[in-house]
């Protein structure tokens, strides 16, 4: 996609090492993820460093008699992975090839995902197995539909490895699922995407998606790859003969009511601020509304949409960005409780109703119950250092990354019912 975002492509490189690296000579993973850049990228740069600790830990030699299949030193050995990972350092020259490679990827991605994710998982090969589909899958953020539908459908089937030709096969179907769902306005808001990573590397400005304008060449790119032809071709029809060059998402929106109606009169109410989600079963396929043309089996699968579907159409409350970094995995502090022995605020009571459902969601594997057990536990306990004992623990049970962002604020939540009445860290 180089060829359509030359220019943006330039702009995101500054301005990332602007934010990140600047003139240092070396800069930490930790620091990468912890800069203003677009998450897609901070996702490809640990993708990355993780996959070079695994071809790491393949050709260590370990005796059988040493035992590291111990719990607990499985999870220090976790804990110690962890360090490794986020205490990388990139020198100039290899943050500069990683930055370059990731930019591309992302283009790619968000404006051929079907052709990406074929391309980028199966390389040459004709099969891959499960583990490493999803190893792959760690580097692709947008669209999130395709990891977690992807995800789900090998757990469910307890499938070992895949085709080149069954992972094709699955991605049609998720997109002509997708497709089938949505109205004009929401297939023309899954292009999204590409506008929030070209502003990423842009000054701050208010995001209007009716306003904002994409090239007209990757539309096409975008629709040509979900076979949706009659689409493409419209475009092709606008930029040719009417010397298209780019338009705005309100404008393709319109030109797919056109194409999908037939009525050249048609056009749609294109929102202009925050939309709000439809309600939860209006996305999802029912038994009167499953995928055309799927066997049996498949169909029933994709009856069971992901709860996050309207991710790339709609924005959802944005969760408050943690004030102070996450703290090293290998120290916590000492933060005593309120030194009046005021009572300790419920726990409960400090989440709103956005950050509830995306801890539930993110932390605790979807499981309200064990959610609220955790919790429970959290709020019998009196002292920071107690609770942050737990915490790593938990994440350590649950396979949580404690410097995403939700880890991070859900940690910065619970810190704060010891140290708001006048704590003191130590």
């Amino acid at each position: 996609m180089g060829y359509i975002f030359e220019a943006e492509i330039d702009i995101i490189r500054n301005t990332v090492r602007a934010r990140t690296i600047g003139e240092e000579e070396t800069i930490r993973l930790k620091d990468i993820l912890l800069a203003d850049i677009h998450p897609a990228l901070k996702a490809y740069f640990k993708a990355d460093v993780e996959h070079l600790l695994e071809e790491e830990r393949r050709q260590e030699v370990r005796s059988n008699r040493l035992p590291y299949s111990l719990p607990e030193v499985a999870r220090l050995l976790r804990q110690i992975d962890l360090l490794l990972v986020y205490y990388y350092q990139f020198g100039q020259h290899d943050f500069d090839i990683m930055l370059d490679h990731a930019v591309h990827f992302q283009f790619n991605f968000l404006c051929r995902p079907q052709w990406t994710l074929l391309s980028f998982i199966f390389e040459n090969q004709r099969r891959k197995g499960a583990s490493e589909i999803e190893r792959k899958l760690r580097y692709c953020v947008d669209y999130p539909y395709y990891t977690e539908i992807i995800k789900r459908y090998m757990e469910e089937r307890g499938v070992a490895e895949m085709t080149y030709e069954e992972f094709s096969t699955l991605l049609e179907k998720i997109d002509r699922e997708i497709v089938s769902e949505h109205s004009s306005v929401e297939l023309a808001l899954m292009a999204r995407p590409m506008l929030k990573f070209i502003q990423a590397g842009q000054p701050r400005l208010t995001d209007s998606s009716a306003d904002s304008r994409i090239p007209i060449n990757a539309a096409i790119v975008f629709f040509e790859d979900k076979k949706l032809n009659d689409i493409k071709e419209r475009l092709e029809k606008e930029r040719d003969l009417n010397e298209m060059g780019d338009m705005t998402l309100h404008l393709l929106a319109d030109f797919i009511e056109k194409v999908r109606t037939g009525n050249e009169e048609a056009t749609v109410e294109f929102p202009r601020h925050r939309a709000q989600p439809a309600p939860a079963d209006a996305g999802t396929p029912t038994q009167e509304h499953s995928a055309v043309g799927l066997a049996p089996s498949t169909e029933s699968f994709f009856k069971k949409q992901p709860s996050k579907l309207y991710s790339d159409f709609y924005d959802e409350e944005p969760m408050a960005p943690p004030v102070e970094p996450p703290p090293a995995p290998e120290k916590v502090g000492n933060v005593s409780a309120s030194g009046n022995g005021g009572e300790l605020a419920d726990i409960h009571t400090l989440f709103t109703p956005s950050e509830q459902k995306a801890f539930v969601r993110m932390i605790f594997r979807r499981d309200d119950v064990e959610f609220r057990e955790a919790v429970d536990r959290l709020n019998a306990l009196t002292d920071w250092t107690e609770a942050a004992e737990y915490l790593k623990g938990l994440f350590v049970a649950n396979d949580i990354d404690p410097f995403s962002e939700e880890a991070i604020l859900f940690t910065d939540k619970i810190q704060s019912r010891f140290t708001q009445s006048g704590g003191n860290e130590q």
